[in-house]
């Protein structure tokens, strides 16, 4: 089973005790890039293999339940403080975080797209759907958290 889902929430809303500038965003995404697990409750372990300006390649361990078991490896490259695209090497999963502008100054929206590869997952049976309320509810929350800890690390 494939499975496509992206969850978009604004950076600074009006009840923000501390806007954002896209710069501190970026500053986050590359950090949650190489130490994801203040940002991602679903990753248990990650060791950066190599880094360079353009991105870095990375072994990432998954709580059980959460996504693949074992050691997976993991491409990141980096696109000018807009997105950051992840690849779990030879799964077909991807996700990208997306920093993208509205018509304010500090009108900044954080977007994670997923596609996921599930090759043991039947669509249409019960064990998908509850995969894809699963997958929901971790896209989201991983949205949320990312842009409560970057806040917390700026305002550190």
């Amino acid at each position: 089973m494939k499975l496509s889902y992206a969850f978009t929430s604004p950076i600074n809303p009006a009840s923000a005790s501390h806007k954002l500038t896209r710069a501190q965003v970026w500053a986050g995404l590359m950090h949650k890039s190489r130490d994801p697990l203040r940002f991602v409750p679903a990753i248990a372990e990650c060791e950066v293999l190599e880094e360079s300006a353009e991105g870095l390649t990375r072994m990432v361990t998954f709580k059980p339940g959460t996504g693949p078991p074992g050691r997976v490896k993991e491409t990141v490259v980096f696109k000018r403080e807009v997105r950051a695209d992840f690849e779990m090497v030879g799964l077909g999963t991807t996700i990208s975080n997306i920093i993208s502008a509205g018509e304010g100054e500090s009108d900044l929206y954080l977007t994670f797209t997923f596609n996921w590869n599930f090759p043991d997952i039947q669509e249409g049976t019960q064990e998908a759907v509850e995969k894809v309320q699963q997958l929901e509810r971790m896209a989201k929350e991983a949205v949320m958290l990312t842009i409560k800890q970057i806040r917390e690390m700026v305002r550190a």
